[in-house]
């Protein structure tokens, strides 16, 4: 056998080497992804980025996810939940798909932000639905806080404030605001939120509602909320809040009596379904 048959077979052995450790390198990878998921963990924290990410990634800084609904996926059974969304960055919130566009939220979710520069965008998806008549409606993703609570520091919060091409108004009773009641009211919604150090930009329709009875333990700290757009902070129709407010900015000449909708008052002028350090401002409205 000539010299240059026994290096043209070596470098074909190599090669095939070569392949069969790649090949391998992609099945434990793919192994170790599974297990990572199938994780019992108390808490979990996980990167999202919204450009470079992988939703088939590990959810590392050096291997984030691309998607807040893969981090949601994987972290239902978790009690606690860190999602680390990519700063500079707007990251779309969806729910299940465009007939389910939902998640209901039994444990604690924390958004917050990695990276260098400005805060990342966490906005809710317009979708489509078909109505009994067949007529095309928008909706947003939405969350239904099935006891449990989220957390958005550092983070932005854009509300849409446009409908998707050839459909018409959002359906008044699904998808209409960030946190909603999905469907059926045997079960009350409940949960807390708390937006802490962000900027809230509200739009078409707004972060609260409840179609059927919620109750709200909402916290707000150190932010402005942009009331450019719209008027709707939270509509209170069948729902209860409890709201703290701490160095919060309403922009527009708004006040909280311009942001939120559906208080009842007793006889006196108390405000039954609403409590707050701000609430002498819808008790005067």
């Amino acid at each position: 056998m000539s010299l240059e048959t026994t290096i043209a077979n070596l470098v074909t052995a190599a090669n095939n080497l070569t392949n069969a450790v790649n090949g391998k390198m992609t099945e434990i990878d793919a192994a170790v992804l599974a297990a990572v998921k199938a994780i019992p963990n108390l808490s979990k924290t996980l990167c999202v980025d919204a450009v470079a990410g992988s939703d088939a990634a590990l959810g590392t800084d050096a291997a984030p996810l691309k998607t807040i609904a893969e981090a949601i996926s994987r972290t239902a059974s978790t009690p606690f939940v860190n999602i680390y969304l990519r700063a500079g960055q707007t990251h779309e919130y969806s729910g299940v798909s465009n007939d389910i566009p939902y998640r209901g939220v039994s444990n604690k979710i924390v958004f917050t932000k990695y990276g260098s520069g400005a805060n990342p965008i966490f906005t809710p998806r317009v979708a489509t639905s078909i109505s009994p008549s067949q007529t095309v409606l928008s909706n947003l993703h939405f969350l239904v806080l099935e006891g449990g609570s989220v957390f958005f520091r550092d983070t932005d919060i854009l509300m849409p404030n446009a409908l998707q091409p050839g459909t018409v108004a959002w359906n008044e009773t699904f998808g209409v605001s960030l946190f909603s009641r999905a469907h059926g009211g045997s079960v009350p919604l409940q949960g807390s939120v708390t937006m802490a150090m962000g900027n809230i930009t509200l739009g078409a329709r707004n972060l609260f509602k409840s179609g059927y009875a919620g109750n709200y333990r909402v916290d707000i700290s150190n932010a402005v909320i942009n009331a450019s757009l719209s008027s709707l902070f939270a509509d209170l129709t069948s729902a209860t809040m409890a709201l703290a407010v701490y160095g919060v900015e309403v922009t527009n000449g708004k006040t909280w009596a311009d942001l939120v909708r559906g208080v009842v008052k007793d006889p006196r002028g108390g405000l039954c379904n609403f409590m707050s350090n701000i609430g002498n401002q819808l008790a005067g409205a």
